[in-house]
């Protein structure tokens, strides 16, 4: 994830943003309203007898942001090892008033087709 070379304090440091922003994701998912809501009982509700617990956070801008936040998310150095035969998936995209179904559909598409 990071280079060979990076001086051990940088190292945590990435490390501690690593861990800052999966806990913000889970956080955000949860506490921040939106057109569907989510809420704890839907996260755990995917994660029951599932296995392991993965988490990838992704983020998009342009033309392609949707696509490129999903891109992201699956490639997401939160994720130890790949989504490929998840048993559930808590899917969450947050954009701005423009944002379109056929972008979010799009995102959905690429995190489906790894699963």
């Amino acid at each position: 994830v990071i280079p060979a070379e990076t001086p051990l304090q940088e190292a945590f440091r990435v490390a501690d943003d690593v861990l800052r922003q999966g806990v913000q994701g889970i956080s955000d998912i949860i506490t921040i309203p939106g057109l569907v809501n989510v809420d704890f009982a839907d996260v755990r509700a995917v994660m029951a007898d599932a296995g392991s617990a993965l988490m990838g956070i992704g983020i998009g801008s342009g033309k392609s942001r949707a696509k490129e936040g999903a891109i992201a998310a699956i490639s997401s150095p939160l994720l130890e090892s790949s989504i490929e035969g998840a048993k559930g998936v808590v899917f969450n995209i947050t954009g701005g008033q423009d944002l379109t179904l056929h972008e979010v559909n799009a995102a959905a598409e690429i995190i489906y087709e790894v699963v």
